[in-house]
């Protein structure tokens, strides 16, 4: 299958709610010193069988993907342009290595050292994912509350 239309059809929108919960990771790009370097950012927990991923877009919305290493391997070359023009936040070292062993060891990402985060429990991923906004707004200039 296609990268781009397996991607579409696993993918799943997050409401307004993540939007305005995470405003300095989907708009950190646009920054003078962003935590990005100007690119897209993607969020990501992964194991040795699967990988997800928060894909906090250039237009505003925040995508959450889910899908197997096994499956990943159908779309080489969309998961190659991710890796490479995205920026990568990882809950850990461990994730970041998984993922670079998928890719060609092109990656450009920071490791936010919150321990390994169980990708199926939203909760934790969420929490993940305030931390990482968190870093962000640090960097951008919005107040942290």
């Amino acid at each position: 299958m296609n990268g781009k239309t397996f991607f579409l059809n696993r993918v799943v929108a997050r409401s307004h709610d993540w939007q305005c919960r995470f405003p300095a990771l989907s708009y950190s790009w646009t920054a003078p010193e962003p935590l990005s370097g100007g690119r897209q950012i993607v969020a990501a927990s992964a194991d040795e069988s699967s990988v997800r991923c928060a894909f906090f877009s250039n237009h505003g919305s925040i995508l959450d993907f889910t899908a197997t290493w096994a499956e990943l391997e159908h779309a080489k070359a969309w998961r190659h342009f991710v890796g490479r023009w995205n920026f990568w936040v990882v809950d850990s070292k461990r994730t970041r290595d998984i993922i670079l062993s998928k890719h060609d060891g092109q990656l450009q990402a920071v490791i936010l050292g919150c321990g390994k985060v169980d990708r199926r429990d939203d909760e934790q991923f969420v929490t993940f994912l305030d931390r990482a906004e968190t870093q962000a707004r640090s960097l951008v200039g919005i107040a942290v509350e």
